[in-house]
């Protein structure tokens, strides 16, 4: 089936690239500052460099692991009619995230730090929006001791939605938390059949791996919980300059924690990651609007499928241009750019400050937006009766498709607008005020926040996991 993809490599580019990232890992290879993954590595095949600083992975190991990573993953929801099942061939699932560290008001531009009742906000929101599939952590939960910052947010989450939580643990013992936590919604062994969460596991460019984040990465393998392997290289500044560059290094990074995954435990459910962007070299920080970033996200992407590995690459939000806009209509030509990447998962929405911080109206702003723009990378039908030879007769010689009975059966699916009138790129309603649907979107956030809360966990597993955050206190 046809979509509305960005195919940005060619095959024999993704062979160079893949061939490039091989040689680089056995050659070079990557610092593991985690004794128990050097350990595991060690066992699978790969040995020290010279001076003993760095592991050296070899290409049958990389291709041993490619061959148990599990192709198909099954992201669990507390709700299963939210579940997700990916690689998805239809579309990509859609979620906030970026863990900011402050909540900011668009309407008056007043910023504060972010606290554990914003989680629980910001995760109901999420419940309330059908226009998004997933809770990736939007803010910290900075109230809290350093310690327990991490599994008070996940506490937060379950308590508060019943789709998919995406969390950002950093070390051993806080992974083991909300693997036990996890386990009171589902115990240990429903948990490893139905993982309600997931984690982001970042390897720090370039090709290194922190001892916390990499442990946390094999409690999770262990315990059948997905990892997304979020590599965030820079160009220009962690990565090469060249878009080709980036995109070896990105891959290399990849296949280096799915190694590490895979020597922790075969089949250990894990997704290919790239929140890679191009380097702003004036000011030395990151740049998530360049023209390049998407086109990383999208070779990015496509490198995933080259292995046919589940993908999350593709960052969805408008940012500073929301408060500016009038429609839904305004935001999309935007947004369809930024869901081009081929990716099964997407993050970003309701993050400002290229994701420093986070809005409330942002987040329903930018889920009115997607709702509308996800439609143009939809799957189409290009098989015998969807072509209709026969159609096309008829009509080349009477000159008239309207009446035919292939348009009428198909036009409501073939085009978006007739079911979703906002999925257009020029807008058929007359303008309205600028900032217009930041407002709305205020509005419709505080109406969904006022409303009564219906319990998401039963009373026996609430108790218990105050409990246990009370003990680990």
């Amino acid at each position: 089936m046809a979509n509305g993809r960005l195919r940005f490599l060619e095959q024999d580019e993704m062979k160079r690239i893949h061939e490039t990232s091989l040689k680089l890992l056995e050659n070079v290879g990557v610092t593991v500052n985690c004794p128990p993954a050097v350990n595991a590595l060690k066992e699978h095949g790969a040995r020290e460099s010279e001076n003993g600083r760095r592991i050296l992975i070899p290409e049958e190991m990389v291709k041993a692991a490619l061959s148990s990573a599990p192709k198909e993953i099954l992201l669990a929801a507390r709700d299963p009619k939210l579940d997700m099942r990916i690689p998805s061939t239809s579309k990509t699932y859609a979620a906030c995230g970026g863990e900011g560290a402050f909540v900011k008001d668009l309407l008056t531009g007043d910023s504060r730090y972010a606290t554990a009742d914003d989680v629980r906000d910001f995760a109901y929101l999420v419940d309330r929006l059908d226009e998004v599939d997933f809770f990736v952590m939007m803010v910290g939960a900075l109230d809290q001791p350093a310690h327990l910052k991490h599994v008070v947010e996940l506490m937060a989450c379950l308590e508060s939605t019943r789709k998919h939580i995406q969390t950002m643990p950093s070390t051993t013992e806080v992974a083991q938390r909300m693997i036990r936590l996890a386990s009171e919604v589902f115990r240990r062994e429903e948990l490893e059949k139905r993982p309600i969460f997931s984690a982001i596991q970042c390897p720090i460019s370039p090709l290194t791996f922190e001892r916390g984040l990499t442990e946390s990465q094999m409690e999770f393998a262990k315990a059948g919980i997905p990892v997304v392997a979020m590599v965030a290289t820079v160009a220009g500044l962690t990565s090469p300059v060249t878009l080709s560059g980036t995109l070896a290094q990105v891959n290399a990074e990849n296949l280096a924690s799915l190694a590490i995954s895979q020597s922790t435990r075969k089949g250990a459910p894990w997704v290919y990651s790239s929140d890679s962007s191009a380097g702003d070299l004036r000011t030395g920080s990151i740049d998530y609007g360049a023209f390049e970033t998407q086109l990383i996200r999208a070779g990015a992407g496509q490198m995933g499928r080259f292995y046919g590995l589940p993908t999350m690459v593709a960052a969805v939000g408008l940012e500073a241009i929301a408060a500016s806009l009038t429609s839904v209509q305004e935001g999309i030509p935007f947004m369809i750019i930024q869901a081009l990447p081929d990716s099964d998962l997407a993050s970003g929405l309701g993050g400002v400050d290229q994701a420093a911080g986070a809005s409330f109206e942002q987040l329903v702003a930018d889920a009115w937006v997607w709702e509308a723009a996800k439609n143009f990378t939809r799957t189409f039908d290009f098989d015998a009766a969807a072509i209709s030879y026969d159609t096309l007769v008829e009509g080349c010689l009477d000159g008239n498709y309207l009446k035919k009975r292939h348009t009428l059966e198909r036009f409501r699916e073939e085009f978006a607008a007739v079911n979703h009138p906002d999925s257009v790129l020029t807008s058929r309603e007359e303008k309205g005020a600028k900032g217009d649907l930041i407002k709305k979107a205020h509005k419709e956030a505080r109406r969904i926040l006022a409303q009564p809360r219906e319990p998401v966990l039963s009373k026996g597993e609430e108790n218990e996991m105050h409990r246990m955050l009370r003990e680990w206190r």
